[in-house]
């Protein structure tokens, strides 16, 4: 039921909620750009990969085994052709972010502690990311709320 409150909230206030997450989204998109050297298609391979690492972390609270994905997965996933994938894969790879196990599949790169290249390599963004995050929660939550008054 919350979700539906918000979801009437959003409708009722579009204009509001749609220009916050348009700014929202516009900006993030716009710093991975520089990040990824416009190659958004490795952000959302990388993306889909680190879900599963981040499930772990939610799930047990710490590092653990990660749920490895396979190109052809990723490529279902992400409606990205297969070839498309593993060229992201491999560059992914070259940059110490992801790896390939035994059964061909891939997991993101964690060291023996679980810390991981790519987190080390993205903080800035990510750090920008959860500013962005909070200033569009601020922005949303009274328009979300205006359905409880």
């Amino acid at each position: 039921m919350m979700i539906e409150t918000a979801q009437r909230s959003l409708r009722e206030q579009y204009p509001d909620a749609q220009y916050h997450f348009v700014q929202f989204l516009s900006e993030h998109l716009v710093d991975c750009a520089r990040v990824f050297e416009g190659d958004l298609t490795r952000m959302v391979v990388l993306a889909i990969l680190g879900q599963s690492l981040l499930a772990e972390y939610r799930a047990s609270g710490k590092g653990g085994p990660q749920r490895s994905m396979t190109a052809s997965r990723v490529a279902d996933v992400s409606g990205l052709d297969r070839e498309t994938v593993r060229r992201k894969l491999k560059a992914l790879a070259a940059r110490g972010w992801i790896r390939q196990i035994a059964d061909r599949s891939w997991e993101i790169a964690t060291d023996p502690s679980g810390d991981t290249k790519v987190r080390r390599d993205l903080d800035a963004l990510d750090a920008r990311g959860l500013e962005r995050l909070a200033r569009l929660y601020v922005a949303l939550r009274p328009i979300c709320e205006k359905a409880k008054a």
